[in-house]
């Protein structure tokens, strides 16, 4: 346990409470920590984390009636001690992860982030499937091996592993059906077959940095529904039919100038399809296409509760929601069988040469849907090199190639010199020679690295 001293210093967080005085409704709050990770309540401390303290007579009642109502109304127990700091005492009580879900008269509560809420509906029975052990995808169907046909799962693992599949063998081997031939929900979602309804992704590439007012107004819309090996390939499809992967020749090599990194890509769809709560219903996986960002939207926050947004992204287990569908995606060397995709999504970025730190992937829930918001890398340069381009071609016939590389370099900075030539339509060695004057005049200064830098003008 924290000491009260880095406690005070601290807001209250998803383990620390602070309450000035007891009430029987923060039986609640403990109910939420007990159906969450546990956590710790202390009466005697108000909200900015100063010990106002319990009389004497009030802490003696308190240790004996907390543990009673919480015994009579959880079937659980929980320390509850007294502490003092300035002389000034107040109460401890630490409540420990329950082994399987309590309730308060009927009524579920749940700790998340720093907040405490009522679990209901899909949600609740989410949290009792993974509180016994077991998760959607490997729950039994109703619906007949006799009606399901794999032949795109079966297309793309033949694919992938260069091994054939004996099916029906395989299938209970993969965890898709029992060996008395009842399907699971993962086998359901990678039949051909569109038996989950709920199971689908919509895509949309909308004419601008906004959704439109109507779907008329989208540029390019589609939906798609089928197995999930259909979902993730048509998906991708839809995604690199409505963004650019640009390059260009440097020397010997090509340097690859997506809008997007593939890697990162796939690996946020990938995430949408095999960690998005199935428990939903009347809801979708979504794929949003603006010009300067992509978003993909799945029903179901974090697994464990928590705000991603709060979390450091590098240091995120990974904690499945549908463990068989996971395992299947990674056998099919769509993703990693180990690791956080986080990690795998940010390094795509940082990796890529117009790479910022203000284009770095955005992770948010709201706690019913999870957001990934993929940056255009290219739209800053193309938006800044249109805006060079119009005023040059306003002042034609008066801007000499030297104002014009200036133009260029004041709109964008991090432009290179062989996309400064293409521009421009003169030869690199001609924007060297220019470039060269210019540094040496002091009227441009390199900043950073000849990789990862930028150009100031100083005039």
């Amino acid at each position: 346990m924290r000491d009260i001293d880095t406690i005070a210093r601290d807001n209250e967080n998803q383990v620390v409470e602070w309450k000035e005085s007891w009430q029987d409704k923060y039986l609640e709050w403990i109910c939420g920590y007990a159906n969450a990770q546990g956590g710790t309540l202390f009466i005697g401390i108000n909200d900015d984390g100063d010990v106002v303290g319990l009389d004497a007579k009030t802490v003696k009642k308190l240790l004996e009636d907390i543990p009673n109502k919480i015994t009579a109304a959880f079937g659980i127990t929980c320390d509850v001690n007294q502490e003092t700091r300035n002389r000034k005492k107040y109460i401890q009580i630490v409540v420990k992860k329950a082994r399987m879900p309590i309730n308060l008269h009927g009524r579920y509560y749940y700790r998340t982030g720093s907040v405490k809420k009522e679990i209901t509906g899909f949600e609740l029975t989410e949290y009792i499937i993974k509180a016994t052990g077991s998760s959607f995808d490997a729950m039994i169907s109703d619906i007949e091996r006799k009606k399901l046909t794999f032949d795109a799962f079966e297309k793309k693992y033949v694919k992938a592993t260069q091994k054939e599949l004996d099916l029906d063998n395989d299938l209970v081997s993969f965890k898709f059906m029992l060996e008395d031939g009842q399907m699971t929900n993962a086998g359901v979602l990678f039949a051909d077959q569109w038996s989950i309804h709920h199971s689908r992704v919509f895509c949309t590439r909308w004419n601008g940095l906004e959704k439109a007012g109507s779907i008329q107004d989208a540029l390019d819309d589609s939906e798609f529904t089928g197995s999930l090996v259909d979902l993730f390939d048509k998906s991708m499809a839809f995604i690199k039919g409505n963004t650019r992967r640009g390059w260009r020749k440097e020397k010997d090599q090509r340097i690859e100038l997506p809008d997007y990194p593939e890697r990162a890509l796939e690996e946020g769809l990938v995430n949408a399809l095999i960690h998005r709560s199935y428990l939903q219903t009347g809801v979708h996986s979504q794929v949003d296409i603006y010009d300067d960002r992509l978003v993909i939207t799945n029903p179901g926050g974090m697994y464990d509760g928590s705000e991603v947004q709060n979390l450091d992204l590098r240091h995120v287990p990974s904690k499945l929601r549908n463990p068989i569908l996971a395992d299947m995606f990674g056998r099919l060397r769509l993703m990693e069988r180990r690791g956080s995709g986080f990690k795998k999504i940010l390094d795509a970025y940082e990796q890529q040469e117009r790479y910022t730190e203000e284009l770095r992937p955005e992770f948010y829930t709201d706690g019913y849907n999870f957001f990934l918001t993929l940056w255009n890398l290219n739209y800053a340069y193309f938006k800044a090199q249109n805006k060079a381009q119009n005023k040059a071609q306003n002042d034609a016939g008066t801007l000499s190639d030297r104002e014009y590389l200036l133009l260029l370099l004041r709109e964008n900075p991090s432009v290179t010199q062989a996309e400064l030539a293409s521009v421009m339509d003169v030869s690199r060695r001609s924007v060297q020679m220019l470039m060269k004057e210019l540094t040496e005049e002091g009227v441009i200064e390199r900043i950073g690295s000849k990789k990862v830098g930028s150009w100031i003008v100083k005039n």
